[in-house]
């Protein structure tokens, strides 16, 4: 009668009285059912926390009320600005229930500015975060409280490089002392990692949990009677202009502030450490940014417009996003052919809305049918989609990279995930295979692969519902490998009912070999590509990230690995993220020619040059390119730019009024202009047809683009890529 729906997962049956599920799930459930007649009462629960969805979902809502008088909605939080969401929804009533948490007491102990300073020079780098202060708060805990009396120590530190500082200089404190047990705890650590910080510590020992903001209210850890706040947060902000994504580092609000100290009062009385004045908790602002004020809002526009809520300028959010954000959102849209010019969704924009992805990762997979590619662009989406696996060492592990430089691909990234997606499952597929063993030898969270391979199904479902792809038969199976099967099944659920109280990990193995049929799964996914595929493959890749390209700087040559730096339309100086193949390999990007080729070095002509596609732009300490496949670049620019402007021989091109290209051979320039207006006018085609019979449906199937005409572009464009000027 109680069940939950998540992104993969189902409990719920006929039965179900209450169901727990996520916003954006609610959300697709009104793609559907706009009055959402399953439902008598909604509660919203953390709705001070204002994600995206959760403010979408309540202006969705607000719209639903008055046409469902019986549905009653509950918005609960501990901290929530009343006023704001009271007036939002009509002067809605308050109740207010008093918690029943212990009382716990406030020390304020600001870090000096002169000590600060002092550290930036005995620290190394100024930015490195002085590990002192903190150092000081477990030894005051050691000095004041004795360590048969239980409590744990839990700290709020703004992001992984912080935390890093500070764990190494506790744990050496921990091994003289013998303590205290310091464990980190933030996203991009494994679910192993992670886990053990609900873990009881020995007799006489306390743990020292170095957090992220993820301990504030996303997770609950008995026993922490101990909380010492930093007063720092880093939060992504988005430059729309620059469509960059920037990891900054800011103070927390007061509503932060009071949920930190409420961790120390959960099981008994507590002390909450905070590291900054009382009169900067009094300047904090009330209550944080909302997020939709400070991120892309590219797939909100898309599902506000597939769910037919007119015009997102007038929406009626609960704080409106900055006008600028939404006026880049639906220009993005307009860009990638998503939105026509009257701001109404393309065919492709309707299919686009309906994926639970990023629009550029969406057309992946639609190029990907088209060219029959469907089953590594899947692939490639669903890695794409999900946190990177690849997990960054505290310090360089050799073996850890040795291990990893097979599955690397020369042509970028996005390539070296399908490559280890599909390794991955040949390990899997293998009956003595341990494919968690063989991750950690690699350095990654089998985790994150296991969402990847649910996401690609459920992209694969998705593509076949929009009658994009076709049920695949596959070969006949005799009643053998029918019965085989069957009992394969039957020993896995067996097994899944023995791991219901045991390791989770054998569980989780478990519940993916009743999910997917692995056998099919690499049979489907892991034949390998030839070159012809992979050429086209990273073409439809970067089909699908234009104008996401940038072009290395022309000095890249003559410098070290890591200060390779490169340059998109909107920011200069951008750098390769360490995780980047390209970071390790930057000669893969260089333009060199052959001897009797290269007339006069000086003037850096090259039939070689290559531009990067990347799949987004972040911020941290540097701006960096993440996620890059390498490109020719005169064919790339003829083949995707919006606008191409030329001289009268058309020895010099301009591409969308950024980068200049020079071809000194105005004829064999002429040439490959045609050629590539020839081959876009036939990509366009095919590309309008396939959509055509997806809008179109069931009697559709004579309009789906003849197999001839792809093959036909296919080589053409394969052709083209290989034209020397």
């Amino acid at each position: 009668q109680v069940g939950y729906q998540i992104r993969f997962e189902s409990t719920c049956s006929p039965a179900t009285k209450i169901v727990f599920l996520t916003e954006g799930l609610l959300l697709r459930q009104l793609q559907r059912e706009p009055t959402l007649p399953a439902y008598r009462v909604l509660v919203a629960d953390e709705v001070h926390e204002r994600h995206l969805h959760g403010d979408f979902l309540l202006g969705v809502l607000r719209r639903l009320l008055p046409s469902r008088p019986d549905l009653k909605l509950v918005l609960m939080s501990a901290t929530i600005n009343i006023r704001l969401f009271s007036d939002y929804f009509g002067g809605a009533p308050v109740l207010q229930v008093p918690g029943r948490i212990f009382p716990i007491s406030v020390i304020y102990q600001p870090v000096a500015e002169e000590e600060a300073a002092a550290a930036g020079g005995k620290w190394g780098k100024s930015e490195r975060l002085d590990p002192l202060p903190y150092l000081r708060v477990l030894q005051t805990i050691d000095h004041k409280y004795p360590p048969e009396e239980r409590g744990d120590l839990l700290v709020f530190l703004s992001g992984v490089a912080e935390i890093g500082a500070v764990l190494e200089a506790a744990q050496a404190y921990a091994a003289r002392t013998q303590r205290w047990i310091v464990l980190p705890l933030h996203s991009t650590l494994s679910v192993t990692e992670q886990d053990k910080v609900f873990d009881v510590a020995p007799p006489g020992v306390r743990k020292c949990i170095l957090a992220t903001n993820v301990a504030e209210t996303s997770v609950t850890i008995d026993g922490v009677r101990f909380v010492l706040d930093s007063g720092k947060v880093k939060e992504m902000s988005y430059d729309p202009q620059g469509k960059l994504q920037r990891l900054q580092e800011f103070w927390i609000s007061r509503a932060s502030a009071e949920q930190r100290k409420g961790r120390a009062g959960r099981t008994g009385p507590g002390v909450c450490y905070r590291l900054y004045a009382e009169s900067d908790y009094d300047a904090f602002s009330p209550y944080p940014v909302p997020e939709i004020q400070r991120v892309a809002l590219d797939a909100l526009v898309l599902q506000l417009k597939s769910m037919g809520l007119g015009d997102p300028r007038t929406f009626p959010f609960l704080e409106p996003p900055a006008s600028s954000s939404l006026e880049t959102a639906v220009r993005y849209l307009r860009d990638q052919g998503a939105l026509d010019e009257a701001e109404n969704l393309t065919p492709i924009g309707n299919l686009l809305a309906q994926l639970p992805v990023d629009v550029v990762v969406g057309k992946i997979l639609v190029l990907g049918v088209l060219f029959g590619l469907s089953e590594p662009a899947l692939t490639v989406a669903a890695a794409l989609s999900v946190p990177s696996p690849f997990l960054r060492p505290a310090r360089p592990d050799a073996d850890r990279a040795a291990a990893r430089r097979p599955l690397e691909s020369p042509h970028g990234d996005p390539l070296t995930l399908l490559n280890l997606f599909n390794e991955w499952l040949r390990v899997k597929a293998e009956r003595s295979g341990d494919s968690r063993k063989w991750c950690r030898r690699r350095g990654l969270e089998e985790h994150r692969l296991y969402e990847a391979a649910n996401l690609r199904r459920q992209f694969q479902e998705l593509l076949r519902d929009h009658r994009l792809l076709q049920e695949t038969s596959g070969p006949p199976s005799d009643g053998y490998a029918r019965q085989r099967r069957h009992r394969e099944r039957l020993e896995l659920r067996r097994l899944w009912r023995s791991h219901a109280e045991t390791e989770g990990r054998k569980r989780k193995d478990v519940k993916f070999k009743l999910r997917h049929d692995v056998g099919e799964l690499q049979a489907a996914s892991g034949s390998l590509l030839s070159s012809s595929h992979l050429a086209l493959l990273k073409l439809l890749l970067c089909r699908g990230l234009y104008p996401q390209f940038a072009v290395p700087d022309e000095l890249n040559g003559g410098r070290k690995d890591s200060d390779q730096i490169f340059h998109t339309r909107s920011k200069q100086g951008v750098v390769l993220h360490p995780t980047c193949v390209f970071a390790t390999s930057p000669e893969l990007l260089h333009a060199k020619e052959e001897a009797q080729r290269s007339k006069d070095p000086t003037e850096g002509l090259s039939c070689r040059h290559q531009l990067l596609a990347f799949v987004s732009l972040l911020e941290t300490n540097k701006p960096y390119l993440v996620n890059c496949v390498r490109v020719p670049a005169l064919q790339a620019l003829l083949l995707f730019s919006r606008s191409l402007d030329t001289s009268a021989d058309c020895a010099r091109l301009v591409a969308d009024g950024w980068l200049e290209v020079t071809v000194p051979d105005a004829e064999a320039s002429l040439r490959l202009l045609s050629s590539a207006l020839r081959l876009r006018s036939a990509w366009e085609k095919l590309l309008g047809r396939l959509l055509e019979e997806e809008a179109r449906g069931e009697e559709a199937d004579e309009a789906r683009p003849d197999p001839r005409d792809v093959s036909l572009l296919a080589r053409g464009l394969l052709e083209f890529l290989r034209a020397e000027v």
